[in-house]
């Protein structure tokens, strides 16, 4: 129907029999241009509309207005039987080859018996609906086409709303496949966004989790690591002490084989002089026998010799005791007694005189012998501390120790010597000088000389040499092996030497007086005297190599039994160190380091260990999976996002497809409506939407028919709202640009101006394509290029041409 488009296909004929009132088997050719058929109502000229429907294929009885097929086959009448079948036959001008084929006329038959059969025939041969309806859209038909305008079309539109209106342009675009399209789409992007925030959920939960275990595994890989080290260093530490242990026996083996063989040396040696001893006592026993037998005074030299030997015995018990006070238990005593005072941690109480000195080691020896019994003596500030600690002592019944209080104490000044010697022993030693009263008070003038020959040439000194021989002021001398070890006291041992001492006083004055009573004495016993006085000497020296072997060998049977003891704490030790490494059996790498860098490295990683607190240590597998898992969800998310995005863009693009596709059919149905408007009334029509760009609201007519104001077709008259509705339609028909157009009593209800306009449309639009109008008004039958009248006789309807007399002008 657009202008200047010459459409060469057409509708040449239509044939019916038994079709509804057409009993007998009819013809009406259609020439090109404006047909009318025209007939009273009743007659059943919109049968002929209901024919062309049905051999176009509809399957809607009711909209060819039956209950159903069956009802469209003549019923009967009064002088004719009920048909069996009914046939309509279409011809079209296929000249132009629109319609695939080489037949120049096409032929398409319908036919449908009592028993509801409907057969399709193309060209006489018999084909599928499919087939037909596949023909029908080369040539633009179809059942559901606006070429057709039926009874109560217009009267829809006018009762249509705006979004029933915008519909039909949906539905003539065809843009339905795409609302298909995205229905499906926009339901697969609903589905996917499900999966995708359900996804989304499980990794956000599944992340927080992995940064759980991710802290947890660095936690557990730092304490493993930790422990590694600390089983390492604890290993290399035992290891360490294992060897340190080894050498120490080893030592103490070569010191005990060392001394054990000194010892048995000492011990052949003693028992040799024992032996000399022995007879050496019997010959000064048998001197004074002598002599007491050649003196005059026989029973006085008798009591002189008993004196004698009496005080002898006496001096061997003071000597011995002295050794025993030298002996390990005094000084297990005082140990403990100093210490308890030094545990108490009192202000007043600052430590013994050794600890309190330092000493240079040339001389550690002679100073260690210079300060003796005072080694052990603690220095305190003033007299009611020494009191403090002497009171508590007895309470705790720990035994005993000497004090000196530094207000109390008085110090012995240095006097004068200028001899050759090495030095006071005070100015050898170094010390803090609040306590110069105390270390005078201990050394005074106590010299330090190189050795005993030195030291006895020297009077009125102390004198201390540097290999630990003591020279005393009183002249008494102290020597012999030393060994250092620390001081003690027995009071009991004391109390003795000091009783036999008094006794040897006692002992000695009386020898003077019975030495007064003697008298002259013979020259023999002179002779004797000097025999029994040089073999005293003898014997004094032979006891003296006794002493001197006795105390060598006490103290190394002291230094083996010491030397065994401490052996024995080791190989105890060095069980239980075994027992320890044999948990590290499995540690073959070892740190190169001191017994007090391991012990340090073992006590940090322990402190380092403490500080990372409660471990997991199956974080670190959990981890692992976890993660594994994590990249897992992750990457099914990430392509359920990339599904969506692509679902996304579909969605999009059929909706720009949708759009493109609707604004196009819009644009051309407005710009024929505007055109076909314009013809019809002079005015301007429009279509528009009700909101600009949204394909999905609704579709507003708008036109100022007879030069009145733009109104909106709801606003419209009566008669304007059919010529307007009817304008639309005619927009609509002429876009699809069918080979004829069919239109059944569009003029019904309008008044004879506007019939007119309507008429002089179809006038102007026929000489390009064919129109078919049904109708019962003279004015349109007037306006027709050919007429073919409809009658109803006996209740079937005939058809016969009508010649319209020429209007001669």
């Amino acid at each position: 129907m657009q202008q200047g488009e010459k459409i060469m296909v057409r509708l040449d004929r239509i044939t019916m029999q038994g079709f509804k009132s057409f009993a007998n088997r009819i013809t009406i050719p259609f020439p090109s241009g404006f047909n009318v058929i025209c007939g009273p109502n009743g007659a059943g000229k919109s049968n002929c509309v209901d024919g062309l429907l049905f051999v176009l294929g509809t399957t809607s009885a009711r909209s060819i207005r039956a209950q159903k097929l069956q009802n469209l086959i003549f019923n009967g009448a009064r002088d004719k039987k009920p048909a069996d079948f009914c046939e309509v036959s279409i011809y079209i001008d296929n000249s132009d080859g629109k319609i695939p084929g080489d037949e120049k006329e096409v032929k398409i038959t319908r036919r449908i018996t009592r028993s509801g059969i409907s057969i399709y025939k193309l060209n006489g041969r018999t084909v599928t609906r499919a087939k037909i309806l596949d023909i029908l859209s080369y040539a633009n038909l179809s059942t559901e086409g606006y070429n057709i305008i039926m009874q109560g079309d217009v009267a829809k539109i006018i009762e249509m709303s705006s979004l029933e209106r915008k519909g039909t342009i949906d539905e003539i675009s065809g843009i339905s496949e795409f609302d298909e399209k995205k229905a499906k789409a926009t339901s697969e992007l609903e589905k996917v966004e499900i999966r995708v925030r359900e996804n989304m959920i499980v990794v956000a939960e599944k992340q927080k989790l992995v940064a759980r275990l991710k802290q947890e595994k660095e936690n557990a890989e730092k304490y493993k690591k930790i422990s590694d080290e600390l089983r390492k260093a604890k290993a290399s530490l035992l290891k360490k002490k294992i060897k340190d242990v080894t050498e120490k026996q080893s030592a103490f083996d070569k010191e005990i084989d060392e001394n054990s063989k000194n010892f048995d040396l000492l011990a052949k040696e003693l028992s040799k002089i024992d032996g000399d001893l022995e007879k050496k006592e019997k010959g000064v026993i048998r001197k004074g026998d002598e002599l007491i037998k050649k003196s005059r005074n026989y029973e006085i030299l008798r009591r002189i010799d008993s004196i004698n030997n009496e005080i002898l015995r006496k001096r061997d018990r003071i000597n011995f005791n002295e050794r025993e006070m030298q002996r390990a238990k005094g000084h297990v005593v005082g140990n403990i007694a100093i210490k308890e005072i030094l545990g108490l941690r009192h202000n007043g109480v600052y430590d013994t005189v050794s600890n309190l000195i330092d000493v240079p080691k040339k001389y550690s020896v002679a100073v260690e012998v210079a300060i003796g019994r005072h080694a052990s003596d603690i220095v305190v500030d003033n007299d009611d501390t020494a009191s403090f600690c002497i009171k508590h002592l007895k309470e705790k019944k720990l035994g005993r120790a000497r004090f000196i209080p530094l207000n109390r104490i008085k110090g012995g000044k240095k006097r004068r010597y200028d001899g050759k010697i090495i030095g006071y022993a005070i100015d050898l030693i170094k010390f803090d000088r609040k306590f110069q009263t105390a270390m005078e008070y201990v050394l005074g003038n106590t010299l330090v000389v190189d050795d005993i020959d030195t030291a006895r040439k020297i009077k009125d000194f102390r004198v201390a040499t540097l290999d630990g021989d003591l020279v005393e002021q009183s002249g008494a001398m102290i020597g012999g092996f030393y060994k250092r070890m620390k001081q003690f006291s027995d009071s009991g041992l004391e109390a003795e030497n000091e009783k036999l001492e008094h006794e040897i006083e006692n002992m000695e004055k009386e020898l003077e007086k019975l030495r007064a009573q003697e008298q002259q004495e013979s020259a023999e016993v002179l002779r004797l005297q000097e025999a029994k006085s040089q073999e005293e000497k003898d014997l004094e020296t032979v006891r003296k190599r006794h002493r001197e072997l006795y105390e060598e060998r006490m103290v190394l049977q002291n230094i083996i039994g010491r030397a065994k003891i401490e052996k024995a704490k080791l190989e105890a030790n060095m069980d239980n160190l075994k027992t320890e490494f044999e948990d590290f059996r499995d540690v073959d790498k070892f740190f190169d380091q001191s017994i007090e860098e391991l012990q340090e490295r073992v006590r940090r990683c322990l402190i380092e260990i403490n500080q990372i607190g409660p471990v997991n240590l199956k974080a670190i597998e959990e981890f692992e999976m976890t993660h594994v898992e994590f990249e897992e969800l992750k990457r099914k998310l990430d392509s359920l996002l990339e599904e969506k995005d692509a679902v996304l863009r579909i969605v999009q693009d059929v909706e720009k497809r949708r759009y493109d596709k609707f604004m196009e059919t819009f644009t051309e149905i407005n710009q024929n409506f505007s055109r076909i408007y314009k013809d019809l009334t002079s005015g301007d029509g429009l279509l528009r939407l009700e909101i600009d760009n949204d394909i999905d609201s609704g579709l507003i007519i708008e036109a100022n028919p007879s030069g009145k104001k733009i109104l909106n077709l709801d606003s419209m008259s009566g008669g304007e709202k059919t010529l307007t509705s009817l304008g639309f339609l005619f927009a609509v028909m002429q876009h699809y640009a069918a080979p004829f157009y069919v239109l059944d009593e569009i003029d019904a209800a309008l008044d004879k101006a506007n019939t007119k306009k309507i008429d002089n449309l179809i006038k102007k639009y026929s000489k390009e394509v064919q129109f078919i109008v049904i109708t019962h008004n003279d004015l349109t039958i007037a306006e027709a290029d050919k007429v073919f009248g409809v009658s109803m006789e006996g209740g079937i309807s005939k058809v016969f041409g009508i010649e319209m007399p020429t209007v001669r002008g």
